[in-house]
């Protein structure tokens, strides 16, 4: 996938697709540490950060010049390709590398990363620390959800860069055409809906991604959460406290049910092929009445459609509600982690960085600049109005920053691996093949890669 538009939603792919592939690779740069002194307060002149290729992360590059006036310090901004930045930041963690202060990843990998790192960097001391945080920083004013994601083990260890969760979009013309007249805010009335679509005008009613090679698990994960009743004692919602598979659960067989029939019944010809692009090329030209997704994912192209697109003045956003009073939103955006093995300067001087980028101002001028919504990390931002960004939009935002599940993804390193027997069940789903059957595969291979790692009791 090339063009602006994979840039823009390339995050999403790769932090909740992160969870599910990583191996090393290599690591190069080196990190210039002045240091304005030798005591614990000091705080260094000129560090190094890590970052994503992406349309917001290029603007963050290009705006830093008002951080550097304010505080004197020079950032080396180092921007690494989608395709290796995961794996380069985990060899450097492997290697107790010291070349940058702060890197921004997946909040998906934070056990892998603890694990990593020897145990992360506690931030909780430095948003206490009055002679470092600005009196103006506001930590209350964090989206809960995006705390919680980068809260592992009662440590915080980053803050959120954006927000992110499954979303609907809908086509609300298609939909009246079909005689479905509110978009729907449950699964039970999506499924409806979208049955209504396809029978009563021809156009099929739901598009997601159905390829493997598209990141299918990103958005079949977003959906499944739903059907899994949340337990704080789990270890993340796919497995129980004992770390027991639950994808053969009445509810993910539930799921799993429900998504057969979308993808089976109301999806294009060929959904098993389809990536992001496609489903978003769909929706645009209007040949799909509803596309679920995350929310990171959508342009101006469906935010603010073009005068005369098929999507002009039709376009909606809902985010489904929960079955109950539980959260329900699995999310794995990413965050601001700061690194370890950096000298305490280093780490104070990112920290300032930190709260540059996620003050109101910044991020009010970054969603305003990049249009991207899911930069309202702050409960303050979603309740602004940005040009081109439809309310709904921003309470979907609001909504999944209120109810995601906490480290919603198991906290071990072989997660990843857990994963495969899940990837085939999905696409045996999606082709059409008996339920039951690919859900217990899925649950045992699971089973098979947490009893090997030593975890299942």
């Amino acid at each position: 996938m090339t063009g602006p538009r994979a840039r823009r939603v390339a995050p999403l792919a790769l932090a909740l697709a992160a969870a599910l592939v990583l191996t090393a690779c290599g690591s190069d740069s080196k990190d210039s540490t002045e240091s304005g002194g030798s005591g614990s307060g000091d705080v260094a002149k000129e560090i190094t950060i890590w970052s994503n290729s992406n349309v917001f992360w290029d603007w963050q590059k290009a705006n830093l010049a008002p951080f550097t006036q304010q505080t004197g310090i020079k950032v080396n901004y180092t921007q690494i390709p989608d395709a290796s930045i995961i794996d380069k930041t985990a060899l450097a963690q492997r290697s107790k590398s010291d070349e940058f202060a702060m890197y921004e990843g997946p909040t998906s990998l934070i056990a892998q990363d603890v694990q990593l790192t020897g145990g992360g960097t506690d931030l909780k001391p430095y948003v206490d620390n009055t002679s470092l945080t600005g009196s103006d920083f506001n930590f209350s004013d964090f989206a809960k959800g995006g705390i919680k994601d980068c809260t592992f083990k009662g440590t915080l260890h980053c803050l959120p860069v954006f927000v992110d969760g499954g979303v609907l979009a809908v086509n609300k013309k298609l939909l009246s055409q079909a005689g479905v007249t509110k978009s729907p805010t449950t699964w039970a009335e999506t499924i409806a809906a979208a049955d209504a679509v396809t029978q009563k005008t021809g156009t099929p009613g739901w598009c997601t991604r159905g390829s493997q090679a598209g990141a299918a698990i990103a958005t079949a994960n977003q959906m499944l959460s739903y059907y899994i009743p949340f337990n704080a004692s789990n270890q993340g919602f796919f497995v129980d406290q004992n770390y027991k598979s639950l994808l053969d659960s009445p509810g993910a067989v539930q799921w799993a049910n429900d998504y057969q029939h979308l993808m089976t019944k109301d999806a294009p010809k060929g959904i098993g092929t389809y990536t992001l692009t496609n489903c978003q090329n769909d929706f645009d030209q209007g040949k799909v009445a509803m596309m679920w997704d995350g929310i990171v994912v959508f342009n101006k192209n469906e935010l603010s459609p073009a005068a005369g697109s098929p999507l002009a003045g039709n376009v909606d956003f809902v985010e489904p509600s929960c079955p109950g009073s539980d959260p329900c939103v699995a999310t794995g955006p990413w965050g601001m982690f700061l690194n370890p093995r950096a000298s305490k300067p280093q780490q104070a001087a990112a920290w300032k960085l930190m709260q540059y980028l996620s003050s109101p101002k910044v991020l009010t001028d970054q969603i305003t600049a990049t249009g991207v919504p899911a930069l309202a990390v702050r409960n303050s931002t979603t309740e602004q109005t940005f040009p081109g960004v439809p309310a709904s939009v921003l309470t979907a935002l609001k909504w999944v920053g209120a109810n995601s599940v906490p480290n919603p993804f198991p906290p071990s390193s072989v997660f990843n691996e857990s994963q495969d027997a899940y990837q085939t069940s999905i696409s045996q789903i999606v082709a059409g093949k008996d339920v039951n059957a690919a859900m217990k595969a899925a649950a045992d291979g699971q089973n098979q890669v947490f009893k090997q790692a030593g975890l299942q009791n």
